[in-house]
């Protein structure tokens, strides 16, 4: 594969050097802004308005509809280094893999972007001037919000998912006692189901990541849902709070049918109303926690989550933090512009 910028005023600028492997997320996405180009961090750089050159092998391979897509890509979420051992797809492709995967996740925190085409991640290496794929790997896609369907990618995006791509790597192998499984977990339930294309799904996953972070007790999951939330959005939406864990609840004993069976505008809006916020609240809740390491010894595992939500409710509050307006989620949803098909309407 060779890939050419068109920085510095159309002149092609080749964005890696010989000898250097890469591992690289690829995007279709909208921009606004000017998007620096180059180095963000110790181990990322961001490409944007970017070409791709298929070679004819990987062609036939990806066949004509995917390299068309692959080629459509405008943003590049790179990790490269020089390697001494550049003819071998090894440990330093997987490295720069985890590197770019990481800036990808960053930036699935940092914004409910959504890409025209599955995003491709893609590994390989220049030599003698020419860069190869060694690798290829299709992701599936987010799936865009249906009043907000494809939001514009910034630049403030891109610099928080670099941070917190970084940041990722270090609690990797940060030496929390209890380790930081449940942590892990909860954002991978959170990635999984931004791809999740049905509504009240994706409602009751993202409901699960706040379960992640709050540790409830057996027999108050409802009722701690509800209060221990404040600390994230305020003490004014135990209402709003205990709805969203009806929904949760009804879908994982399968009784979403209360939502679903028939058509009925109102519940389909108020489901979708619910949706992006409890997106919001869960995804503005790991992005704080992952961009801020202060944090990570109270939401790393369970034995710390015991402890933390055993604090006083003020010390609790002056660890986290100012909590978040979870009405902004939903400060564009006009619901005049979303006709009865975007809801499920037959």
């Amino acid at each position: 594969m060779s890939m050419t910028g068109n920085a510095g005023g159309g002149n092609s600028v080749m964005w890696i050097d010989d000898g250097e492997k890469y591992g690289l997320v690829g995007l279709s996405v909208k921009v606004d802004g000017i998007i620096t180009q180059g180095k963000i961090s110790s181990n990322l750089w961001v490409l944007a308005d970017t070409a791709f050159a298929i070679p004819s092998n990987w062609r036939d391979w990806l066949g004509s509809i995917r390299v068309g897509e692959v080629q459509d890509c405008n943003l590049i979420l790179l990790s490269k280094q020089p390697s001494s051992t550049p003819d071998i797809l090894d440990g330093e492709n997987n490295k720069l893999k985890q590197h770019a995967w990481n800036f990808y996740v960053g930036l699935l925190l940092a914004s409910r972007f959504a890409p025209a085409h599955r995003p491709v991640m893609l590994t390989g290496v220049r030599r003698d001037g020419e860069i190869d794929i060694r690798q290829q790997q299709d992701l599936d896609s987010p799936i865009p919000c249906i009043f907000r369907p494809y939001p514009a990618v910034l630049s403030e995006h891109i610099h928080l998912a670099a941070q917190l791509g970084e940041n990722l790597g270090a609690l990797a192998t940060a030496p929390l006692p209890d380790g930081h499984w449940r942590l892990f977990r909860t954002l991978h339930v959170y990635t999984e189901s931004r791809t999740t294309g049905e509504i009240v799904d994706r409602l009751h996953q993202y409901s699960r990541c706040i379960d992640g972070l709050i540790l409830p007790d057996a027999g108050k999951t409802k009722q701690q849902f509800k209060s221990r939330t404040e600390l994230f959005i305020g003490s004014r939406h135990h209402d709003l709070m205990g709805e969203i864990y009806d929904v949760r609840s009804a879908v994982e004993h399968l009784h979403e049918n209360r939502y679903l069976d028939g058509f009925d505008r109102e519940t389909r809006l108020d489901l979708l109303r619910k949706e992006a916020i409890v997106e919001h609240i869960a995804r503005t809740a790991l992005a704080r926690i992952i961009g801020d390491s202060a944090l990570w010894p109270h939401f790393a595992n369970t034995p710390a989550l015991a402890k933390f939500w055993a604090l006083p409710a003020a010390e609790r509050q002056k660890i986290w933090g100012a909590p978040i307006d979870p009405m902004a989620a939903i400060a564009d949803l006009d619901p005049k512009y979303i006709h009865d098909g975007l809801l499920g309407a037959p």
